[in-house]
């Protein structure tokens, strides 16, 4: 077998978007349909996240142990530090965003057991928790 190459226009990069890029290594854009849920997880390295289209509804422990809940709509920046024990739901209208792991690295992500999971995982709702 060998690779095949075809001629394909190049999309534009729009110079806000090219900024978010990290200074080396790779960044992941990930297209979520209506109310697919990312369960309770964690990642080993700090992550960045831009909702760029649709929302999300993202929950989180704090540091003290309480339930967290945002409703996130495009434009939304979030900062999540490495072990975060977070997961997330996309809206109606499902949700597009970029991830930027730190460093751009690939960052390792562990999803919990159901029987660990620290609350039960919600469902979208701008309200948040």
């Amino acid at each position: 077998m060998s690779p095949a190459f075809k001629p394909f226009p190049v999309p534009s990069l729009e110079p806000r978007l090219a900024d978010l890029l990290p200074e080396q290594g790779s960044f992941e854009l990930q297209h979520d349909q209506p109310g697919k849920t990312h369960d309770w997880h964690r990642h080993d390295l700090d992550e960045e996240l831009l909702i760029i289209a649709g929302e999300a509804l993202l929950f989180w422990v704090e540091s003290d142990g309480g339930y967290r809940g945002r409703h996130c709509p495009p434009g939304t920046w979030i900062t999540l530090p490495a072990g975060t024990c977070h997961g997330s739901v996309a809206g109606s209208e499902g949700a597009v965003y970029m991830i930027r792991p730190k460093g751009g690295r690939t960052a390792v992500t562990t999803f919990l057991a159901p029987t660990e999971h620290p609350y039960p995982t919600p469902r979208f709702t701008r309200a948040g928790a």
